[in-house]
Parts: C-alpha cells; structure tokens; sequence
C-alpha cells in the first residue's frame, strides 16, 4: 500500500498531464492497491477491478464530493444500489440495448457521412466540435426523442454538469439536484416530459416509453424520469465522444494503422476495441466502500472512497502480452474493462462501439490522408476520471 521509491506524493487521479502509464506500471508491480495522498485507495489490477466490480453490495458507484447524500430520486442508473439497479437497467436497456440499435445505425451512417463531407469540403477544421461531438449528442437525441438540432445545448449542458461548472458559480447559491444546480438544463427535460403528457398521440420514443414504464409496479416519479433523461443525455456525449476523439487521433497519427485499415476494413471493430483498451475513455471508476473489507491483504474501512483504475487494468501485463503496443490482432479483443464491468457495466457500451466502428469505417473508405500540425500536443478534457483530446485541429482531404 506504502508508495514505491520515487513515487512519494504520487497521486494517479492527478490527470492533468494525461494518464501517468509508467507509473502506473510501478503501481501494478509494487502497490497493487494504493492509498493516494487524498486518502483514495487505487486498484490497478484487473483482476481486483472486475472483483470490484461485480461486489456491487461492497462498493457502490461514487463520483460525487466524499459525505454528499443524494436522495435515492436523484442518482444516477451506476449509483442506484441493487435491486433497484436491476430495475432500472431494464427501463435504460430498451433505449440503448444492443438488439434495439439496427434502426439507428442508417441514421448515424447518414448523419457521419454528412459531417465528413464538410470536413472534406474544408480540408480540416476542429474536428471536436465539427465532426465529433455532434455524432454522440445527435444519436442520442435521436433515441430519446429530444430535437437534434438542439444538440448542441445539452452537449454543453451535460459538460457543465459533469465538470461542475454550473451556471450558479456560488456553490451556496445553488438548489438541491439537477433543478437547483442547473435549472436550464432541467426545464428542458421538464418540457419534454410536459409535452407527451399533454399530447393524445405522443411520439414512440423513450421518454413517451418511460411514462408508460412501471418498475415494480409503480410509476418512475417526475424527479426519476428527469433524472434517468438525464442521464442517458449526459452519458451520450460525454464519454462516446472521447472514444471518439481517441480513434481519431490515433488515426491522424497512425498513418500505419490508417493504412492497414484501409486495406482490410474488417479490422475496424478490432481497432475500436483496441483503442477502448489503450486510451479508455474513462480511467477511473468511482466507488464508495459499503461495509469494511480488504484487497489483496489491505484493509479498506467503510466510508472509504475506492478508485477503480480502469486505464490501469487494461494494460495489465498479467493480462496482456505487449500491452502497451496498440495491436490489432490481439486474440479476444473485447476482453478490457473500457465498459466497466459486473451488473453496473456502460449500459451504452453497445451504441458507443457502434458509433466508433461506423466513423471509423466511413473514414477510411472516403479520406485519403487525415494529419495532425507536426507542433499538435494532446491537451486531455479537464475532467480527471475522462480520457479524450479537448481538440483536433486536423486537415483531412479525398
């Protein structure tokens, strides 16, 4: 638990400077579990990140402040302790579930296909804001029946929210939830809600689907619906589109990569579930310990906050051979923790492989050359548990 020599003071939730890998390495070898200097206890390895995460009764989905109680109306679906998880997984599942994606995927070929021929046509741009951003934020407005020409709203609602940076800037200033907090963002959701109540033919979307939804026989509350809305709006931009910005960027300066895909298209899944290993879009999942209990000999008291080190794990040499090469030919590619894991695994993990796999795609068969300025270094987004580029300025061309 003590920390290695040399790493004194070493905190790996420190992300500024992009995810530290060679210390992290240290860490797997020499303090599996480690208590940064906050008091965190860090997990590296990936077997004790996915024993973590399948104990959802020992530790419980946590991003919030340490002694911040959330009334159970207003958590988050990874915060919600079984069996009400469970549930409410069920209702997230019939928007976002694998089998339910085949009549999106025209619409985001469509929707990609455009954003590329305006890139095209500039020769580059920032491709964050130009191409990237709208795909996740668009597709989910899709599914859930929100306006996509409002994507850009709640893209930067949703970015407000998840880096803390409301509206009220006084924390003082501000009401309890998502109402009190970002009230803006809340009436939007309200009005959704309002509006197929009011109406005698609502549209076949998820919103109309979670009116008429009853978990255990009782009906989602307004401050249920508004949250779950919530969060499936705020899940849908945020982490797709570092996934998103990842591929890109690894594609702009991989002209190998670019290449081989080129050549041999079927590899582009390969090359998404690569990239969700190597340059994960989340590195860390936050836990809170439920009851007292230990890992790998040390002893974790409740009340404790637990990090779940996913950009460790999927470079865990137990796991990988090579595992900080990014491979294409690796024998069970899907076989990270990019998504999490256990009963609280991405519930979207399903449309965010398919919007990497469908950009991916279009772009190797439609540009010829994707670059980045020789002078380009990645500035990751500032949110510390996110892994993405903040900005691509690429130039691309046919």
């Amino acid at each position: 638990m003590h920390a290695p020599e040399g790493l004194e003071g070493f905190d790996p939730l420190d992300t500024r400077d992009g995810i530290p890998h060679d210390a992290l390495t240290r860490l797997r070898a020499e303090a599996p579990v480690y208590r940064t200097p906050g008091g965190v206890f860090y997990l590296s390895l990936q077997e004790d990140v996915l024993a973590g995460a399948k104990a959802v009764d020992v530790f419980r989905a946590n991003f919030r402040e340490p002694g911040v109680v959330v009334p159970p109306e207003e958590m988050l679906v990874s915060e919600i302790p079984e069996p009400r998880h469970g549930q409410v997984r069920k209702v997230v599942n019939s928007a976002v579930a694998a089998h339910r994606l085949g009549r999106i995927e025209p619409v985001l070929r469509e929707l990609t296909s455009e954003l590329i021929d305006r890139a095209l046509a500039a020769g580059g741009g920032e491709l964050v804001a130009d191409l990237i951003t709208p795909i996740p934020t668009s597709i989910i407005a899709h599914l859930l029946g929100a306006p996509p020409e409002d994507w850009a709203l709640w893209a930067r609602w949703s970015d407000e929210v998840v880096g803390g940076d409301y509206p009220t800037q006084n924390r003082t200033e501000r009401g309890e939830g998502l109402g009190g907090g970002h009230p803006e963002f809340a009436a939007y959701i309200d009005a959704m809600i309002d509006e197929r109540r009011a109406s005698d033919d609502p549209p076949p979307d998820f919103v109309t689907r979670l009116l008429q939804t009853r978990v255990e026989g009782v009906e989602l509350s307004d401050v249920e619906l508004r949250t779950l809305i919530a969060f499936l709006l705020i899940s849908g931009n945020e982490t797709t589109r570092h996934l998103l910005g990842n591929l890109v960027q690894t594609l702009a300066q991989r002209p190998d990569l670019f290449a081989a895909l080129r050549s041999r298209p079927e590899r582009v899944a390969n090359f998404v579930e690569e990239s969700l290993r190597m340059d994960t879009p989340v590195s860390v999942l936050m836990r809170e310990a439920m009851q007292d209990t230990e890992v790998r000999g040390v002893a974790i008291p409740r009340g404790s906050q637990v990090a779940f080190g996913i950009a460790s794990a999927n470079r865990d040499e137990r796991v990988y051979d090579d595992p900080h090469s990014f491979r294409l030919d690796r024998h069970q590619p899907k076989g990270h923790v990019g998504f999490g894991g256990g009963p609280h695994v991405c519930p979207g993990a399903a449309l965010a492989r398919m919007e990497g796999r469908v950009l991916v795609e279009l772009l190797v068969a439609r540009v010829e050359s994707l670059s980045l300025p020789e002078s380009y270094q990645r500035e990751k987004v500032d949110v510390f548990w996110a892994n993405g580029p903040r900005s691509l300025p690429a130039q691309l061309s046919a």
